[in-house]
């Protein structure tokens, strides 16, 4: 796929951003921020994981109002 690049004013991509529905908002939002990765977890990776389970098994976290 052939890549063109342009500079366009930031205020113009917000208006345009605004005009648009919830879910092509959404779209966009996937695509310009959102990666996937489904290589497979690292050694490390999945002691973190284990370690962070533990944790919050044991109620060694922070509750966090998020969304709130």
């Amino acid at each position: 796929m052939r890549v063109k690049n342009i500079s366009v004013s930031i205020d113009i991509i917000i208006e345009l951003l605004k005009t648009l529905n919830e879910e092509a908002k959404q779209e966009i939002f996937e695509k310009v921020f959102l990666e996937e990765d489904t290589t497979p977890l690292t050694i490390e990776e999945k002691q973190e994981i284990k370690s962070a389970e533990e944790e919050l098994n044991n109620r060694g976290t922070i509750s966090w109002p998020f969304g709130e």
